[in-house]
């Protein structure tokens, strides 16, 4: 768990700051100590490979740190590199062997032109990680542009509401019928709790991008995770029709109940969202050693590629070309559930409708 943990805190860093600011922050000593090793194998590699290849052949061994300590550390790693291969290839090849001096002035050149094609190598090796860093930044522009687009609007329309039916019964409050009072406050608690959904997928989103989710495993009831979820999701739900199929002899799974109802949840949300007024079916069974849980509704399905869904702000098209929602809730909903050893698949047939498997280990393979 510790390393999961790692390398996601490892993984929010490469994608808040970019994957060459990242390596930038190595300290020097551990660039020099990577290019040592890198130049050391490399010189290994030629003293034993001097048998079968020409020495032409063997100067290639050494372009291979050049190029490491360009990509990874930089253009100062890939010089070093370049400079202590020269020397390695001058102490180990070229005669008077294992000493500095060079005897002969083919050699000499030879070594100067080495030298040369180093310094062409990492140049070219930098200015392909700035082109890459380049890319990486415009892709990061765009994708914050995107989010703050839709956050903005997913953001502004459940608070115009709750504003204005505020202002509302402030101002004409006395006027106003009680059964008109209450449908009007009834308005205002629904956008606050969907105001509520929508920023804590942006929290949880947040915390799993930083290691910060921590998972409870436990054994727990199918049946207990999908009555949590439906409650969560009751008042969204309205007169949406969905119905379960729980086996009551189903056995336990090994999972996190807290994630899981949220996980399920978002699923349940997608299916209100992209399918109103859609039946939702839910439905349960054992599969070798998991559980799978089936969320199938009857609207307009996921298009011919279902797993572009669970990328990052991907969202669908509504009818009318709306694109609802943050794009983070089936994304958040496959991280839920994966940091506990959970899985989701996604599958549609054409004209009918989405379905979603949800895989949950058996508690009994994990000899609880």
């Amino acid at each position: 768990m510790w390393l999961r943990r790692v390398r996601q805190r490892r993984t929010y860093e490469i994608m808040k700051l970019g994957p060459w600011s990242y390596v930038a922050k190595r300290a020097p000593l551990e660039a020099l100590a990577a290019i040592l090793v890198l130049t050391g194998g490399a010189a290994v590699l030629a003293r034993f490979s001097e048998a079968w290849l020409d020495p032409q052949s063997l100067s290639l061994f050494f372009v291979v740190p050049i190029v490491v300590g360009a990509i990874v550390y930089g253009f100062r790693a890939s010089l070093a590199a370049a400079l202590l291969s020269t020397v390695a290839i001058n102490f180990l090849f070229v005669a008077p062997r294992y000493s500095l001096s060079v005897a002969r002035g083919q050699d000499a050149a030879a070594l100067l032109l080495f030298a040369l094609v180093a310094v062409m190598v990492s140049i070219i090796a930098e200015r392909a990680r700035t082109a890459e860093l380049a890319r990486v930044n415009a892709a990061r522009e765009s994708i914050k542009i995107d989010l703050l687009a839709s956050v903005s609007h997913d953001l502004r329309t459940p608070l115009a509401t709750i504003v204005l039916t505020l202002q509302s019964l402030r101002k004409f409050g006395e006027g106003h019928a009680p059964d008109t009072r209450d449908e009007l406050l009834r308005l205002a608690e629904g956008e606050a709790e969907r105001l509520a959904r929508l920023v804590d997928t942006l929290l949880d989103a947040s915390r799993i991008e930083a290691g910060a989710a921590p998972v409870h495993l436990q054994n727990v009831s199918i049946a207990d995770i999908v009555a949590a979820a439906l409650e969560e999701t009751k008042r969204e739900a309205g007169q949406t029709a969905i119905s379960t199929n729980i086996p009551v002899d189903l056995p336990s799974v090994r999972a996190d109940p807290v994630l899981s109802v949220r996980a399920l949840a978002n699923i349940l949300s997608n299916a209100l969202t992209h399918a109103p007024g859609a039946p939702v079916l839910l439905r349960a069974s054992e599969a070798g050693d998991c559980v799978v849980l089936t969320v199938s509704d009857r609207g307009p399905g996921l298009g011919p590629d279902p797993e572009r869904l669970f990328a990052k702000f991907e969202r669908g098209v509504e009818g009318d070309g709306r694109r609802p929602g943050l794009g983070l809730g089936l994304s958040l909903a496959r991280s839920l559930l994966e940091s506990q050893g959970a899985s989701i698949t996604a599958r549609s047939d054409l004209d009918a409708g989405a379905t979603f498997d949800l895989r949950f280990p058996l508690a009994a393979a994990h000899g609880d």
